[in-house]
């Protein structure tokens, strides 16, 4: 699979992504606790670190977005309505997890009245970028104009039923983060091993008037 610069990019993201919620799924399932990334551990620095890596995965993840416009030009609408409510979604998040995670971090006032309106506003965000995400993996399901991601996108849906049956037999193994690294991967691998984009046909060459003589 040939990668371009910004799918890099939008990999390493997910990957640092990926680890700190895998990792608070693998504490939680084993302690019951959350790790010291999340909101109520008290660690600000980490909490901060942790908002301001997803932050600039969801910028990366855009940027992605960006780059291979040309390839929804081909796809339904569905597709391409999904791709702006997905671009809302992560631009919502990577500005509040860039700005305000980390101020409320070190404010230690999580339950005020900015912590409660960013609360909303991520609420929002996630999903947007959640149901976005997988419209645009189902609407692609029949073409591969976005190749490998649209494919990995499409898997959220059996994933969380999966998620749904861990929460059954397993509660505390039950983790929003399968969902959160599938829909990472999905978006940071959108183009890869995708079909050529058309391109249009160029115009013959007009023969020049003094040509035959």
């Amino acid at each position: 699979m040939a990668l371009s610069r910004h799918h890099r990019i939008a990999l390493v993201g997910a990957c640092a992504t990926s680890a700190i919620a895998l990792g608070d799924a693998v504490v939680h399932g084993l302690t019951g606790d959350n790790s010291v990334f999340s909101d109520d551990s008290g660690r600000s620095a980490l909490i901060a670190l942790g908002g301001i890596v997803h932050g600039l995965t969801y910028v990366a993840l855009a940027a992605v977005l960006v780059a291979e416009r040309v390839r929804f030009v081909g796809t339904n609408l569905v597709a391409r309505g999904a791709r702006w409510v997905l671009m809302g979604g992560l631009a919502v998040l990577a500005i509040g997890f860039l700005l305000v995670v980390p101020v409320l971090a070190f404010a230690g006032q999580p339950e005020g009245a900015v912590g409660a309106a960013w609360a909303g506003t991520a609420t929002v965000g996630f999903l947007a970028m959640i149901l976005g995400s997988l419209t645009l993996g189902l609407a692609l399901l029949r073409t591969s104009a976005l190749g490998v991601g649209a494919r990995v996108l499409a898997m959220m849906l059996p994933v969380a039923g999966l998620t749904a049956l861990v929460a059954y037999a397993a509660p505390s193994w039950a983790h929003p983060a399968y969902v959160e690294t599938t829909l990472h991967f999905g978006i940071a691998l959108l183009g890869v091993s995708a079909s050529r984009v058309a391109q249009p046909p160029k115009r013959a060459a007009t023969a020049s008037p003094t040509a035959a003589v």
